[in-house]
């Protein structure tokens, strides 16, 4: 279980950072007073992660019973492969959507009707972005795969799997949690990380995913040998 525990703690971190994007929503309900929907979208969020990576394990372990260990462990390296890939092809376009002359960042314009958002659309948004978005799914994926490949007991994956989800979920807790514990000085801290995750998202992904990618596909390569 530690193994399975260790080996998914660096893609749950990665999926920490790369979930900022979606922080900013939750930040700006936060700030907004939107309580109900930030826990709505905080929900959405958790549950979209947990169902990648239960049907992932499911589907892995699937695989690996009806293959024999060589295999198996064929099976998991080439999966690293192509995720370290997409990473890196991630990486890439976020590279060349950072903004540059000293120009405003763009805003995505889903971003612009933050304050229009019930909390039934705030849960949809957030289950569709930790399920669907290519970079939170793949990264989702690649831990998911590396829980299966690290230990077969159920009990076990278990366990390493509700860790994985909820380190990747601390940065979508984190404006709920400073609103709570940070009485008035909430407000200053919260438009300051807004401004900042703004200003600074398209590098900041881009050198996280890069480094990820880097991670993946060396794993992947050498289980290959």
């Amino acid at each position: 279980m530690l193994a399975a525990i260790g080996l998914s703690l660096p893609l749950a971190l990665g999926l920490l950072f790369v979930s900022m994007p979606m922080a900013v929503i939750v930040l700006v309900m936060v700030s907004a007073g939107a309580n109900r929907g930030a826990a709505s979208f905080l929900l959405g969020w958790v549950l979209g992660i947990s169902a990648v990576v239960a049907v992932t394990i499911v589907i892995a372990d699937y695989s690996f019973a009806e293959s024999e260990s060589s295999q198996t462990s064929v099976w998991s390296s080439v999966v690293r492969i192509v995720l370290g890939l997409v990473l890196f092809g991630l990486a890439y376009k976020q590279w060349r959507a950072r903004p540059r002359d000293g120009s405003d960042p763009t805003v995505p314009k889903w971003m612009k009707n933050i304050d229009g958002l019930t909390p039934q659309k705030a849960f949809g948004l957030a289950f569709l972005s930790a399920a669907v978005n290519p970079k939170n799914a793949a990264l989702a994926v690649s831990g998911a795969a590396t829980i299966a490949v690290a230990t077969n007991v159920v009990a076990h994956q278990i366990v390493a799997a509700v860790i994985f989800t909820v380190i990747a979920s601390v940065g979508i807790a984190s404006p709920i949690l400073v609103k709570m514990f940070s009485g008035r000085r909430a407000d200053e801290i919260l438009a300051s990380a807004n401004a900042w995750m703004t200003a600074n998202n398209a590098v900041m992904m881009a050198v996280i995913l890069a480094i990820l990618g880097a991670t993946v596909l060396g794993e992947g390569l050498s289980g290959l040998h």
